[in-house]
């Protein structure tokens, strides 16, 4: 179940085979677990205990290095209680007086600054180291969830850290400027804290705060960002991270109960039992995807379907190539066309793998959503009486699915199949105005017009890459906006960004049309991670301190505006972990490998399955996309290359072997892998994602996506060629 309310969950619990008098404290901690990961089946671990370190004061002498060592080292109680129960420790300086270690798995130094101020006296922190802290903190949360952890413990280490918690603590009703009222009072720990708490909560991950300092981290957490509370389990607190680790055998003990007890027969009434989630799953080339698919969607949701999952279809190996759009046009036209139907989910996960899912799979792979009806047209059942539909001979183990599958059958009103054709189980839809996608895409071709039977934004977008037309698809096209509305995303930490955005303010819309972000690179990187999904284009103003991605301009109105629109890819990252668990990720700029230790990194260069470099000796390797060849590549020795060429660039950093490395340009349509060749741990390394960590790594496998592009809009006076020059070649100094 999904979701459970805690009435739900507190009926699942009592229902459990357990001893007269139920669980006792163990239902308490099950109760907050299940309602942590909105699950009755939770889970412990895989977990991380984060503990910040910081001294407070004035005193300029540390007061925990001997315990930062001792953590580290693996000496102290915490750090041998944390491998007895299988939890993985790091220990974060985020406001010590003493020297930062060498980093290493169970260490980072994040100083925001050494020790904080005397409270009494002043501030201990001001908004800007409270909120770097906070910033350090969250960092954490994401570099957890990257490495696959769903239960984080955290808690802080320094003398008076409990007392500068109950300071916090004390504070409920925060000015404007939460981080300043909290910081005059907080430590660098605590506000670390407080970002770890938010970010993990905003990431789906399971929170422990069993000590003060992380009681009051969650505090401020909650109050900066409402909700997060709901995802906090609350222990007993002990010095060092001691009490989150004795807590984490009851969360295993509370979720192994749920997870293997047998349920106790209750006599209750019936009309208590919940009925099945209903689930329609609509599959289809939606080539385009037309009025009528979304009028069914509609329909499906007005009949009780609690969820209709749209999954355009990859190619079939036992049939012609019938599409006559990429399947990237494809996921966007989909996207476009079904965004803003509630209770929609559009699955691009077969044009994404550029596979065909045969229908009878679905059950298995989709089962868990709810009872799972499939959507399929009136003439799919024809001759089902006599065993002889669509359905007995063109799908996989198609008898079986006949006789065990739920349908929905579609068919125009007043023309409904015979009883005699239809399924067992199956429930008839009357839908009018149905027409042939091929019938369309000939029209467009013929110079004719996909409206009425696309919707605007599907329409709109044909017209701009002249789809279904039988010319070049452009990776650039000049457009002008008419009432544009936007959606603004603005460097927080900004002023000059925030600034800027003003003028813009009065284009603001629930119902954008296109994305305007303002702020430097990175700005837009953020963005674009955040917002790819809505299928709009991202306008760049810049306001920060590179801005290769970003308009030096833009006119307040932007009514009639000209703009060039330059379609640019993003690439699939799919990274093995040292576990063997494997993660998938999109950039948009760059991917890159990088080691993880004191020793080079030694990898395997393999280009669409063939090893082309046995042996790289070196810092790391990086593939980036047009995009990103101004960024960390040339800082590589890699040459910008301009924004519509249809290349990767392979770069690699302080590469000592082979001999008189080179970056190289290869075709967007490779596929490039690095593995490293590293067997006993001597050499680990790590991955990045648009300079996001993902945690170490055994191998990086990337290459364009085939669902995800992004459209960057600029003004005609920002010329992007020499934009380029000027990055490549600066100006001379006066002689």
């Amino acid at each position: 179940m999904s979701n459970p309310t805690p009435n739900e969950i507190r009926d699942h619990i009592a229902a459990l085979a357990a001893p007269e008098g139920g669980l006792g404290e163990l239902m308490a901690i099950a109760e907050q677990l299940c309602r942590a990961q909105g699950t009755l089946r939770p889970t412990g671990g895989p977990r991380r205990l984060v503990l910040f370190a910081a001294d407070h004061g004035p005193d300029a002498e540390s007061r925990v290095s001997d315990a930062i060592h001792d953590l580290t080292s693996g000496a102290s109680a915490t750090a041998v209680l944390a491998k007895a129960t299988g939890t993985e420790l790091i220990v974060v300086d985020v406001g010590t007086w003493c020297d930062g270690l060498a980093e290493s798995p169970r260490y980072r130094c994040r100083k925001t600054r050494s020790g904080s101020g005397d409270a009494g006296a002043g501030p201990a922190l001001t908004a800007d180291e409270f909120r770097a802290a906070f910033a350090a903190g969250q960092k954490e949360a994401e570099l957890a969830h990257a490495a696959g952890v769903r239960v984080l413990a955290a808690d802080a280490i320094g003398a008076d850290s409990a007392v500068v918690a109950e300071r916090v603590l004390a504070l409920h009703e925060p000015a404007d400027d939460p981080m300043g009222v909290f910081g005059a009072v907080g430590g660098s720990d605590v506000a670390a804290l407080a970002g770890l708490v938010a970010k993990a909560s905003e990431l789906g991950l399971t929170v422990l705060a069993a000590g003060a300092p992380a009681r009051a981290g969650a505090h401020v957490a909650e109050r900066v960002a409402p909700g997060t509370a709901a995802r906090v389990i609350e222990g007993k607190g002990s010095p060092d991270g001691l009490g989150a680790l004795l807590a984490l055998p009851a969360l295993d003990a509370a979720a192994a109960v749920l997870a293997r007890t047998a349920r106790r027969h209750m006599d209750r009434p019936a009309a208590r039992a919940k009925p099945a989630r209903k689930v329609a799953v609509f599959t289809g080339s939606f080539d385009p995807p037309t009025t009528y698919h979304r009028k069914v969607v509609e329909l499906l949701r007005e009949k009780g379907f609690d969820e209709v999952i749209v999954r355009p279809s990859g190619p079939r190996c036992d049939g012609p190539e019938v599409e006559h759009a990429k399947p990237v046009h494809r996921a966007i036209l989909t996207d476009l066309a079904f965004k803003d139907v509630p209770g929609v989910t559009v699955d691009l996960s077969d044009l994404d793998d550029a596979t065909f899912t045969p229908h009878f799979s679905l059950d298995d792979l989709l089962g868990d959503r709810g009872e799972l009806w499939h959507v399929v047209p009136a003439e799919f059942v024809t001759g089902g009486r006599a065993s002889e539909s669509a359905i007995h001979n063109k799908w996989e183990l198609g008898l079986d699915a006949w006789a065990t599958r739920r349908f929905v059958v579609l068919h125009p009103p007043g023309a409904t199949p015979d009883d005699d054709d239809l399924p067992p189980k199956c429930q008839l839809l009357a839908v009018d105005g149905h027409i042939a996608t091929a019938d369309i895409r000939l029209r467009v071709f013929q110079h004719g017009n996909a409206r009425p039977d696309v919707s605007e934004q599907v329409d709109e977008y044909i017209r701009r890459y002249h789809l279904f037309t039988g010319l070049t698809i452009p990776r650039e096209t000049r457009v002008h906006l008419s009432r544009p509305r936007l959606k603004i995303v603005a460097a927080d930490r900004s002023e000059k960004a925030l600034r800027a955005a003003e003028p813009f303010r009065h284009l603001e819309s629930p119902d954008p049309t296109h994305i305007l972000v303002l702020g430097g690179d990175g700005t837009m990187l953020q963005a674009i991670r955040d917002h790819w999904r809505l299928r709009l284009p991202f306008l760049g103003l810049n306001a920060g301190t590179l801005g290769f991605l970003m308009n030096e301009r833009l006119p307040p109105s932007l009514e009639n505006t000209e703009i060039v629109l330059y379609r640019m890819p993003m690439m699939r990252v799919d990274a093995e972990l040292p576990d063997g668990k494997r993660v998938q990720s999109l950039a948009f700029a760059d991917a890159w490998v990088e080691r993880d230790s004191g020793q080079a990194a030694w990898l395997k260069i393999d280009v669409d399955g063939h090893t082309q470099v046995p042996r790289v000796v070196g810092d790391g390797l990086l593939v980036a996309t047009p995009a990103g060849s101004s960024a960390y590549a040339r800082a590589m020795g890699a040459t910008s290359v301009p924004l519509t060429a249809p290349v990767f660039t392979l770069a690699g950093s302080n590469v000592f072997r082979p001999r008189f490395w080179k970056p190289v340009a290869l075709p967007e349509t490779a596929h490039v892998s690095f593995t490293t060749l590293d067997f006993n741990g001597k050499r680990p390394i790590r991955g990045f994602i648009d300079g996001q960590p993902i945690g170490p790594v055994k191998s990086m496998h990337i290459r364009v996506s085939t669902v995800a592009n992004v459209e960057l809009g600029f003004t005609p006076e920002f010329d992007l060629s020499a934009r380029l020059l000027r990055s490549m070649f600066p100006p001379s100094d006066p002689l």
